[in-house]
């Protein structure tokens, strides 16, 4: 990596975290908060390449030339790191299909970073016998969403691919990228009127009963991979421009039917479910796919169980969720931590435990729509690229949702104990089966 000195680094590298980023830094300590990319490559393919693109790209990245460190008196600040972004191979004898989820699901978003020593991102390369590689790349919560670590693995492929002339990759310099908060712009000062409709009170919305409390500490997030393939995209998105819906609605809807539907719930029972959701487009300057960082926020719908009507349950999604951000919701969450967040994990459990008992949802449906990422470079050929986000201690059950390379990516995610592998698997399967129902 080409680095400046390291006390002009420290100086411009150097500042606290946002209480956002605090945030996230903080659950990360509990239990495991990582986002992890992958994508498949087809061709041949050296390690060292990829060791090389990566000093490239982390010379471009000056989030991922940062650790995290503490000092007495001070709140916890963003710090330069030499260290390089290690490359952990894998060359498993019985390669297959399924093995990168294994990898996900066993170490990539369970195992923490090192934020005390950093860079803040890992990767995986893993090989078969054959020229048939998955790519991954791992950057926790509190410096990136799902679309900035789908960026850097872009980024990082482009970068394998076609690498730089010697001597031209050069440190970006300038000071630390500003918190996500600095960003925001001046609130709206009137409220736009909430979607029609008859609301429940709070304490008759459904949400995920957890089989057993698992300690804050102890969670694990595990995770399930699905997909809809080229087919089944074409008639999904057909049944949602007829039926004057989104795609994000149909899929939270149905996530929402299965939990109801799980628990036994019959009609007019509520139940809320949560959409992280991107505002890079609605920041004070333009966030391009391309920057690090994470720029999300999360709002709630509670919705009607319709089980015989997916799609006015799709459309109420859609509705609520532009209401709310009209409204300003979004920033809410960011008002709360810069307000009462805890200072640290010393702290946190009754923050923590109020989120827990009293948070709006514990269960969602974080889609980052289309992500255009190339079916090929030069002779490799490349598939399968998507995105997993961990759960921390913010809900019991998550999705991640991609659409790349002609795929729908819908990954599963729960926390190990408080919802038991077979019943995650009825779940994804019931939503995938309501879907794929609704675009019939």
């Amino acid at each position: 990596m080409n680095a400046p000195s390291a006390l002009t680094e420290y100086v411009t590298m150097s500042r606290e975290l946002s209480p956002g980023e605090r945030w996230y830094w903080i659950i990360d300590q509990l239990s495991t908060l990582n986002v992890c990319a992958r994508v498949r490559i087809e061709g041949e393919l050296s390690a060292e390449a990829l060791r090389t693109a990566l000093g490239a790209l982390q010379d471009r990245h000056p989030r991922l030339r940062a650790a995290i460190a503490e000092r007495p008196g001070e709140g916890p600040r963003f710090v330069p790191t030499d260290r390089p972004i290690p490359l952990r191979e894998v060359y498993p004898a019985d390669f297959d299909d399924a093995r990168w989820v294994g990898e996900v699901d066993g170490h990539e978003l369970t195992v923490p970073l090192d934020w005390r020593s950093g860079p803040l991102a890992r990767a995986v390369l893993i090989s078969g016998p054959g020229p048939i590689h998955d790519l991954l790349l791992t950057v926790p919560h509190s410096i990136a969403d799902g679309t900035t670590a789908l960026s850097l693995l872009r980024q990082w492929v482009r970068l394998a691919a076609e690498p730089p002339a010697p001597g031209s990759s050069a440190v970006t310099g300038g000071p630390a990228p500003e918190s996500f908060e600095a960003l925001f712009r001046e609130r709206p000062q009137t409220a736009p009127a909430a979607p029609s409709g008859d609301q429940p009170a709070a304490g008759d919305v459904g949400r995920l009963r957890p089989e057993r409390f698992v300690p804050f500490d102890q969670r694990r997030t595990r995770m399930l991979h699905r997909s809809l393939d080229g087919d089944a995209l074409d008639r999904l998105t057909r049944a949602c421009k007829r039926e004057g819906a989104t795609l994000h609605g149909v899929l939270a809807a149905a996530l929402a039917c299965a939990v109801a539907g799980e628990a036994g719930a019959t009609p007019p029972t509520h139940i809320a479910v949560g959409s992280p959701i991107t505002l890079r487009d609605e920041l004070s300057r333009p966030v391009p796919e391309d920057e690090a960082g994470c720029f999300v926020s999360a709002l709630h719908s509670v919705v009607r169980h319709q089980p015989d009507d997916l799609w006015s349950m799709a459309r109420f999604i859609r509705d609520d969720l532009a209401a709310r951000r009209r409204r300003g919701e979004q920033y809410e969450v960011f008002d709360l931590l810069a307000v009462q967040g805890p200072a640290g994990v010393a702290d946190c459990e009754p923050f923590v435990r109020y989120i827990e008992e009293n948070g709006p949802f514990n269960f969602f449906v974080s889609n980052i729509g289309r992500f255009e990422f190339p079916a090929g470079l030069g002779a490799w050929r490349l598939s399968g690229a998507q995105f997993v986000g961990g759960i921390s201690v913010v809900g019991y059950l998550g999705s991640s949702v991609s659409t790349s390379q002609g795929r729908l990516s819908w990954n599963f995610t729960h926390i190990d104990g408080a919802v038991s592998r077979e019943r995650a698997e009825r779940l994804a399967d019931a939503s995938i089966a309501l879907v794929l129902a609704a675009a019939r």
